[in-house]
């Protein structure tokens, strides 16, 4: 399953949206109903993990970090104990609550940016911190990041 895109959406007074169609969709195709949400660790910002993809990510935080390390289990206790469990209702809804909307800054709009495996939810308001990078930052990066050295061919003779 592959969340991609940007999509605006507004969200109620109850704090609910719907999650767009796309997102919806690569969902049910893959048999998922059940979602977990946290407040991202970088941003201001929270994610939708399906199910199966945080249950992964919690195995893999178990395998690298010791239960028997004080520090490592703190870090593993902090990552965990900041989720809810959500789903959607038959509309295609998610609950979002208040404490959760309040910590990323959100209101009345929101933007859901897929990637990859999981969906961001970000404020969609003037004030909010951007998601993305401007163009000319973005392709240096991605130029940085991505440029692998071209091996060099010797003449023989």
């Amino acid at each position: 399953m592959r969340f991609l895109g940007n999509i605006e959406a507004k969200i109620d007074a109850k704090g609910r949206a719907f999650l767009p169609a796309q997102f919806r969709k690569a969902l049910m195709s893959s048999g998922e109903s059940d979602l977990v949400l946290r407040q991202d660790i970088f941003e201001n910002t929270l994610v939708i993990y399906p199910e199966v993809v945080w249950n992964e990510l919690m195995d893999e935080m178990r395998n690298l970090l010791s239960r028997w390390d004080r520090r490592q289990q703190m870090v593993y206790r902090t990552f965990v104990s900041g989720v809810i469990n959500i789903s959607m209702d038959a509309n295609g809804r998610i609950l979002i609550p208040k404490d959760f909307l309040k910590s990323a800054g959100i209101s009345s709009s929101l933007r859901f940016v897929g990637m990859g495996d999981t969906i961001e939810i970000w404020a969609n308001d003037p004030d909010s911190v951007k998601p993305f990078m401007e163009k000319s930052e973005f392709g240096s990066a991605l130029e940085e990041f991505m440029a692998k050295p071209v091996p060099t061919q010797q003449n023989e003779g």
